[in-house]
């Protein structure tokens, strides 16, 4: 009987899946465009996502200072940096 114990015991061991803990689980945000650039004089390439195209154009180039923009195309990514709020202010 003991075997049939330790037989039944791995198998509900392997069968179990790994389920996040409820207060560690958040969603990744999606972005809905990514952006392309490259710098040849420093040889950096990158890519970003973000929820416009702006954002997904200012995370590329924060990448890569003093890069190019090479295309910005409709794409599901996650979101790994947040984006930032640009709030403009008039001077005076």
């Amino acid at each position: 009987m003991t075997r049939w114990n330790l037989v039944f015991g791995l198998a509900a061991l392997f069968a179990a899946s790994p389920v996040p803990a409820a207060d560690l689980y958040r969603p990744v945000p999606m972005g809905r465009f990514i952006a392309t650039c490259e710098d040849l004089g420093h040889f950096c390439f990158a890519q970003a996502c973000g929820r416009d195209q702006i954002a997904a154009a200012e995370g590329c180039r924060a990448q890569c200072r003093g890069a190019v923009v090479m295309t910005v195309r409709p794409a599901a990514c996650p979101v790994t940096i947040p984006p930032a709020d640009i709030i403009l202010r008039s001077r005076g």
